[in-house]
């Protein structure tokens, strides 16, 4: 949320020119008080989604899988390959 925040608080100036009702507020680009607020409120929503997260997917246990050939490097066996397609057809 943070990172979204810093990455796009620079387009407030598009905001600031173009938005329709902009003559009626205070403008956003280089107000520090408007960059704190959205700051405090995005790094209190991270948290709350973080939290939320772990509690969510706390049970969730990594399960191994067991009867999946694979080779050292990750990337299988290439005769279970082979085999397993001639075996659909």
């Amino acid at each position: 949320a943070m990172a979204e925040h810093l990455a796009l608080w620079p387009l407030g100036a598009l905001v600031d020119r173009y938005h329709p009702a902009r003559k009626e507020l205070e403008p956003l680009w280089g107000n520090r008080r408007a960059f704190a607020q959205a700051a405090w409120r995005h790094l209190l929503f991270g948290l709350v989604l973080g939290e939320l997260e772990r509690r969510l997917n706390a049970d969730a246990a990594f399960e191994p899988l067991e009867d999946v050939p694979v080779s050292s490097n990750g990337h299988g066996n290439i005769e279970h390959a082979a085999t397993a397609g001639a075996e659909a057809h």
